[in-house]
């Protein structure tokens, strides 16, 4: 059996350009929170969380969705809510590695336009208002989900070196000699 893949309303609002926008927003009477994000940000956004996880593994996603101050967005816009419920109920790591992914580049979008990083708020400043609007009611932010990607926890660098060191009890030994 297979399954269509799940559809999210904001997403489809990104890829429209604006006279579609208008259009589909006056036919339907509202309009998404991420529909202010550019598709070439979206873009580059999804190619950086593919290649982190690339390197790193999808097995933390969840947990950096979750335990970042991400969780508050995700909980309060239904359609984040909604696919991340269902990621995390889902058996096929596929199905749920894209939600989570979606997830995330979404996220980090919003992060980028209203921290104006790499000067995509300049170049959108419309979008970075937007922006600015939606994070304006989490003040407090103590890690954002982009900062991650960025800029990722010394731990994970240390653990990297840790591999690195060369054994504390003397001289190496060539396996071929032994």
């Amino acid at each position: 059996m297979t399954h269509a893949p799940q559809k999210v309303s904001w997403i489809d609002d990104i890829a429209m350009t604006t006279e579609e926008k208008t259009t589909k927003g006056a036919e339907a009477g509202a309009s998404s929170n991420f529909s202010c994000v550019p598709v070439e940000l979206a873009t580059k956004c999804r190619s950086l969380i593919e290649s982190f996880h690339a390197i790193h593994g999808y097995i933390g996603l969840p947990d950096m969705l979750w335990l970042s101050d991400a969780r508050d967005i995700i909980e309060c816009d239904a359609d984040l809510a909604e696919m991340f419920r269902s990621a995390s109920r889902s058996r096929g790591a596929k199905r749920a590695n894209e939600s989570f992914l979606t997830i995330a580049t979404a996220i980090v979008s919003l992060e980028v336009l209203a921290r104006d990083f790499a000067g995509w708020g300049k170049r959108f400043p419309a979008a970075k208002r937007e922006a600015d609007k939606l994070l304006a009611g989490f003040p407090n932010r103590r890690a954002w989900l982009m900062d991650l990607y960025l800029f990722p926890p010394q731990a994970n660098r240390r653990a990297l070196a840790d591999v690195l060191e060369p054994a504390a009890t003397g001289s190496f030994k060539n396996p071929e000699r032994t």
